[in-house]
């Protein structure tokens, strides 16, 4: 993107403070043609000291109990509610956490993968009678949630601008206290381009917000101030002025209620095997008095297929048996046909164009030296590894205590096995011949499971290192996945300690993307894909079906991750009937309050109508928009 440059001082990204009197260089560009960034990875790629998450409203001026954390698991669940007009109250936000816990069925069950057309096994859980949702919400109770950590994911952003990327908050419970064991949960936001007739340009406030966090002489108190007002208010200038997201970060829509990305996940332990769960924030649709406008909807987790579509055969296991044999056949067969054409590739990502830029490009900007601090080829490669699968084949749980899920695991893959040795044989000039079992180990690596676990501890039934190898060098030597949190399952602990694979490997990575945006213009942005022009790679719906599902008039929306449900349902109002005045695009509260007025003046069954038409558009939205190759890396895997 064009940086705004100051005349007298050349191509250099600078912040004014107002407070300090003071200029922050972003990045200095070098007489050779090279940049250094002056932002950290602390503060601008993560935020995780006591200091800022234990910062009471009190501390940082503002309103409400003044004891309260300033990015309380209440205040995320308040203003949640509030985005949808919402009643506020501590019931109302009992009742909303309720809905997720309430999601943990103690019976196995058989959810439907709709787009699949299959059902996949789901373990029955005890959250729903350990955990205690007015508990969770109180900070004094040993059960209570605290934040841990703040996360700037900018290198989501998808290649056509359409959002900047998302931006988390993660949450946990003191282990062992109080009874229940280890409960963790992510908020993770997508932040829709404030400015998409800008493309690229658009995203600049919230790029250059992250990096001014780096600002010499910042106090932790101002840093809280300032990420308070990013994530609860919609500021991204230091000076706090007037909001210029299009809504605050913490809003039901930027959690899979619209648009095309963000969900709620939720690491879980209680009882054991440690799993990981997903949800989106959507509307119920509900006129009822007193009832709840929202509720967390499961979803199945992304990039995390079935791990019996793995196996050569499905003879004997669950899957099969709870499936008419012609569907399980089908849905394993169009597997393996991705996982050694589409897939194979994606996992073998030194071949995309994308990582081939982001190596070449490395010697342009001064990174730093230390773990911490310097990107190397191996660490582009550990970030851009991945999956990218269709939505059909992901099951609802990612288990990443034993190796249940881990591809490949038992021997039960030695046809696939082989298949893929010849994928990975090829002659390719970036990367020298894989084994078969290097792509099955980076296809464990690119789950959530393998993430946080299995790919991290491949020996002592997955307790114990080495990680698993996902490259092998032609000298000899060998690229391992880098490791979890001591403790296990987690990548922030609950005392807010980063693990090895966050500091040594992703936070780096972010850092180095983050430079490549800020540090240096790249060509002009092509126009925005329209209906017509729109191609995203993969098993994507034809524009033709997105537009029979959500209107015509709503198929650029949709296709560019914008906002669309609020004219959705004002379409199917005025269908109805029902008319409503109308709202400006920016005015979100108004246009709330439009949604709100129209769902009251439905009947019931035109309620359950309009649920399932937005239900559907939003599947679609989300999965044009998974599928959308990133601005940064080819494949943007979503953990």
């Amino acid at each position: 993107m064009k940086l705004q440059i100051a005349a007298a001082i050349g191509a250099v990204a600078v912040l004014i403070n107002p407070a300090l009197g003071q200029t922050f260089n972003i990045c200095t560009p070098e007489g050779d043609g090279t940049f250094t960034p002056h932002f950290n990875v602390v503060p601008s790629m993560v935020v995780h000291s006591d200091p800022v998450m234990d910062a009471t409203r009190g501390s940082i001026g503002l309103d409400g109990t003044a004891a309260e954390r300033a990015f309380s698991f209440s205040r995320t669940i308040a203003t949640i509610l509030a985005s949808a007009g919402g009643d506020t109250s501590a019931a109302a936000q009992e009742a909303f956490v309720q809905s997720l816990l309430d999601t943990f069925i103690p019976a196995e069950t058989l959810p439907l993968n709709a787009k699949g057309g299959v059902v996949m096994p789901l373990d029955a859980r005890g959250e729903a009678a350990a955990l205690s949702a007015a508990a969770m919400l109180d900070e004094s109770n040993a059960q209570g949630m605290k934040p841990l950590a703040l996360f700037n994911r900018f290198d989501l952003a998808p290649d056509n601008w359409a959002n900047c990327g998302e931006h988390r908050i993660i949450y946990g419970r003191e282990p062992g206290v109080g009874g229940p064991a280890r409960f963790l949960l992510i908020f993770e936001a997508m932040v829709p381009n404030p400015n998409p007739a800008a493309g690229e340009d658009g995203c600049k406030p919230v790029a250059e917000f992250w990096a001014n966090l780096s600002e010499p002489g910042l106090s932790e108190t101002e840093l809280a101030r300032r990420l308070s007002a990013f994530y609860y208010e919609g500021k991204t200038s230091p000076s706090l002025t007037a909001p210029n997201l299009l809504t605050p970060v913490v809003d039901y829509r930027n959690y899979g209620g619209d648009g095309g990305r963000g969900q709620v996940r939720a690491n879980a332990f209680n009882p054991p095997p440690w799993q990981l769960r997903e949800w989106l924030t959507q509307r119920t649709f509900n006129a009822t008095p007193g009832s709840l406008p929202l509720t967390f909807v499961p979803v199945s987790v992304k990039d995390n297929p079935l791990a019996e579509l793995y196996r050569d055969d499905l003879a004997g296991t669950t899957f099969q048996a709870k499936n008419p044999a012609t569907s399980a056949n089908l849905l394993h067969g169009q597997f393996l046909q991705a996982l050694t054409s589409t897939i194979a590739l994606r996992l073998l990502s030194e071949t995309t164009s994308q990582h081939q830029t982001l190596v070449n490009a490395l010697d342009l900007y001064h990174l730093g030296t230390g773990v911490g601090a310097e990107v190397t080829p191996d660490k582009i490669l550990l970030n851009t590894i991945a999956l990218g699968n269709d939505d059909k084949f992901n099951e609802f749980q990612s288990t990443s205590q034993g190796f249940s899920d881990a591809p490949g695991e038992g021997g039960t893959s030695l046809l696939v096995t082989q298949m893929l040795a010849q994928v990975g044989s090829a002659a390719n000039p970036f990367v020298n011949p894989q084994s078969g079992e290097i792509l099955l180990n980076r296809a464990r690596a690119a789950t959530c499971a393998g993430c946080h676990m299995t790919a991290s501890r491949s020996a002592g039934g997955g307790f114990s290192g080495p990680g698993v190898v996902v490259l092998e060098k032609p000298d000899g030597t060998v690229l391992r996945w880098p490791d979890v949190d001591p403790g296990g399952f987690v990548q922030v602990s609950e005392a807010r300690a980063l693990s090895p694979t966050l500091t040594e490997a992703f936070l780096p990575f972010r850092r180095y993307v983050l430079s490549r945006y800020l540090c240096k213009a790249p060509e002009p942005t092509p126009p925005p894909a329209t209906a017509e022009s729109y191609e995203p790679y993969g098993d994507m719906p034809e524009p033709r079906t997105v537009a029979a599902t959500v209107g015509q008039g709503l198929v650029d929306e949709t296709a560019s991750g914008g906002y669309f449900v609020d004219d959705l349902v004002g379409d199917f109002a005025a269908g109805a009937g029902v008319t409503q005045p109308v709202a400006a695009a920016t005015d979100m509260a108004a246009r709330t309050e439009r949604v709100n007025r129209s769902i009251k003046a439905l009947t019931p069954e035109q309620l359950a109508a309009l649920r399932e038409k937005v239900g559907n558009a939003i599947a679609l939205a989300r999965s044009i928009e998974l599928q959308r190759s990133g601005a940064f890396v080819e494949t943007r895997r979503p953990h």
